[in-house]
C-alpha cells in the first residue's frame, strides 16, 4: 500500500470507466487518490484496495465544508453516504446495505425540505399497507385456490422476504381474494426477476423473466382471457433457443 497519496490527474493513473477499478504504473492501486486544488488543499481524497474502491471517500467546498462523505467496500457503496450544500445544509443521504444495495433515497432543497424519498417498497410499486407472506393472519384456502386475511377473501399487495432481513424478492396482487393485478420478483441485489399481470383470475399481456445479468430469459403474451398468443426464450447469450406462436420460424 502506498504511505503517500497519488494526484488522480497523475499520468500514470488509470481508472476504468466501466468498473471504476483503478491501476497506477500498470498495477491495480492500494492507497489514497487525492484531487488537489492550486492552493494545496484537497478537493477529493478517495481510498483504494488492490484496485477497487475500498474505504473512505470525501469531497470538500473551497472553504473547506464538507461536500460529500461515503464509503466503499470491494467496489460496491456501502453504509450512509451524505451530501451537503455549501453553507453545511444537508442535501443528500443515501443507504447502502453491505451488498451496494441502496436501501433508502433522500434528497432536500436549501430550505430544508425532503423533496425526494425512495426506499425499496416505493422503487419496487409496494405499498404502505402491503401485507408480508409471513403475516400469520394471512392464509391460501386450497380448495377455494383464494388467498383469506383476517378471515376475509384478501384485497391488496402481498410481498415475499426470503429470509426476515434480506430484501423484498416477490410481489403478488389480489382482489377479493383471488390473483388480480401486478406480480412482480426480483434477484436479491433488486435486478427484475419476473414481471407479469393477472386479470379475472388469468395470465393476461406480457410475461417476462430476467437472467440475474439482466438479459432477458423469456417472455410470453396472453390474451385477455388466458390464452397464450406466443413464447419466446432466449439463452445466456441472448440467442433465441425456443419460440411458439404467431412469431415462429
Amino acid at each position: 500500500m502506498s504511505d503517500d497519496p497519488i494526484e488522480w490527474n497523475d499520468p500514470d493513473v488509470r481508472i476504468d470507466p466501466a468498473t471504476g477499478r483503478l491501476s497506477y504504473r500498470g498495477e491495480p492501486y492500494s492507497g489514497a487518490v487525492t484531487h488537489t486544488r492550486p492552493d494545496g488543499t484537497w478537493r477529493e481524497y478517495w481510498s483504494y484496495d488492490d484496485g477497487d474502491r475500498d474505504g473512505d471517500w470525501s469531497g470538500w467546498y473551497p472553504d473547506g465544508t464538507m461536500r460529500y462523505n461515503g464509503e466503499f467496500y470491494r467496489n460496491r457503496p456501502v453504509g450512509t453516504w451524505q451530501e451537503w450544500y455549501p453553507d453545511g445544509s444537508r442535501r443528500l443521504e443515501d443507504v447502502y446495505d453491505i451488498d451496494g444495495v441502496l436501501l433508502t433515497h433522500s434528497v432536500w432543497n436549501e430550505a430544508g425540505e425532503l423533496v425526494e424519498f425512495a426506499d425499496e417498497r416505493t422503487r419496487k410499486g409496494i405499498t404502505a399497507d402491503a401485507i408480508s407472506a409471513d403475516d400469520p393472519e394471512l392464509r391460501w384456502d386450497d380448495e377455494e385456490i383464494r388467498r383469506y386475511y383476517r378471515g376475509e377473501p384478501f384485497t391488496g399487495q402481498e410481498f415475499r422476504r426470503p429470509a426476515p432481513s434480506a430484501p423484498i424478492t416477490e410481489l403478488s396482487t389480489y382482489a377479493d381474494g383471488y390473483r388480480d393485478g401486478p406480480t412482480r420478483a426480483w434477484y436479491l441485489d433488486g435486478t427484475p426477476r419476473l414481471r407479469g399481470e393477472y386479470a379475472d383470475r388469468h395470465e393476461v399481456g406480457t410475461w417476462t423473466t430476467w437472467f440475474p445479468d439482466g438479459n432477458i430469459e423469456e417472455e410470453t403474451v396472453f390474451a385477455p382471457d388466458g390464452a397464450l398468443l406466443t413464447r419466446t426464450v432466449w439463452d445466456e447469450s441472448g440467442a433465441v433457443i425456443a419460440r411458439y406462436g404467431e412469431h415462429r420460424d
